[in-house]
């Protein structure tokens, strides 16, 4: 396992997609949302993905130096078309577009088609919540279908995960973000680069065989819905929403992709902020003050695991899968960067 600071990945993410022919503005942002994802502890969602991303850009579904446009709103909406764009670029864009209308009318829903690949919602609920928004946000199936529904023997829908993040003003912001398959795709992309086996009733192989070897994932096997019909029921919300909803296929690129739903709201909407806060503290301390259960040392709220990997890696730096760092070294080397030779600043 290699180890790097934040910044030294943050220097390599910006040059590849420098080299791939995105803005500075661009790169920028976008390493910024692949090392927080690191950061927080979701490798599934950092440098990995580069490879994936500059074969997109191959491809023609990124257009790296496109920019997102808002194509219809009114004082409370929009409909934000991201043109093909870095998927970073496109949510970063409609999230501030969110945020603006939320903190000036009270509450926005926004609509985001031909975005690619986003990576974790939470990097874009919780930048709502620095500004005092409230923010839902959904993607359904981005890719091919890798989830079967429940009770079906082939898959149909993507991970289509869902975030909700609330303010807190004396903490972590409180935030929920999962995927509503059994087990994100990136994170079997990182058991694979570990060679380690995956949890069990998360995978079956192409013959529906259960399965925690990730290799059946890529040779035509899928995952199942986490929870049953639970999470089958909230992947197939999150694909309405993020499809029929927001208009996506209005809209087609050179795959069919969903779209994305956002949703903001005011956190001061109902109340004034210094009520929200001390209500929110209130609840908060009742759950954090639940005694541990064997085998467990506290009572964790949704987002603080992220923000103590978070406060961790900052000091300690960020492992790296010798395996994950090839593959980006052989995907720098196509855009003409060896990132071995980008030293940490």
């Amino acid at each position: 396992m290699l180890q790097f600071s934040s910044s030294h990945l943050n220097q390599v993410v910006q040059a590849i997609f420098c080299a791939a022919g995105a803005k500075t503005q661009d790169a920028i942002q976008i390493a910024d949302i692949l090392v927080a994802n690191h950061l927080a502890g979701h490798d599934s969602h950092g440098i990995l993905r580069i490879p994936e991303y500059l074969q997109s850009i191959l491809d023609g579904e990124i257009v790296p130096s496109a920019n997102p446009e808002i194509i219809q709103e009114t004082p409370t909406s929009g409909v934000v078309k991201g043109n093909w764009a870095f998927g970073q670029i496109a949510a970063n864009f409609a999230t501030d577009l969110a945020i603006e209308k939320a903190l000036d009318m009270g509450v926005c829903a926004v609509s985001v088609v031909q975005a690619a690949h986003t990576g974790r919602l939470a990097v874009f609920t919780e930048r709502a919540a620095a500004k005092g928004v409230v923010m839902f946000m959904t993607i359904g199936t981005v890719d091919r279908p890798m989830t079967a529904p429940y009770g079906g023997a082939a898959p149909l829908l993507g991970t289509n995960p869902i975030a909700i993040t609330l303010p807190n003003l004396e903490g972590p912001h409180v935030t929920l973000d999962f995927a509503t398959s059994a087990i994100a795709a990136g994170k079997i992309k990182v058991a694979k680069a570990k060679h380690e086996a995956l949890p069990p009733n998360c995978l079956v192989d192409k013959h529906g065989n259960p399965s925690t070897d990730p290799n059946d994932f890529f040779d035509g096997g899928f995952m199942l819905p986490f929870g049953g019909h639970k999470g089958y029921a909230l992947a197939v919300m999150a694909e309405l929403m993020s499809g029929p909803l927001v208009g996506s296929e209005s809209f087609p690129g050179i795959t069919q992709r969903s779209g994305i739903f956002i949703f903001a709201m005011k956190a001061s909407l109902f109340q004034p902020m210094d009520n929200y806060n001390q209500a929110l503290q209130k609840s908060l301390k009742k759950i954090k003050s639940i005694p541990p259960a064997k085998g467990f040392s506290e009572v964790l709220l949704p987002g603080e695991p992220e923000s103590n990997m978070h406060k961790k890696r900052q000091q300690q730096g960020i492992p790296i899968p010798e395996d994950t760092w090839a593959a980006v070294k052989n995907a720098g080397i196509t855009v003409g960067v060896d990132i071995d030779a980008i030293k940490a600043k």
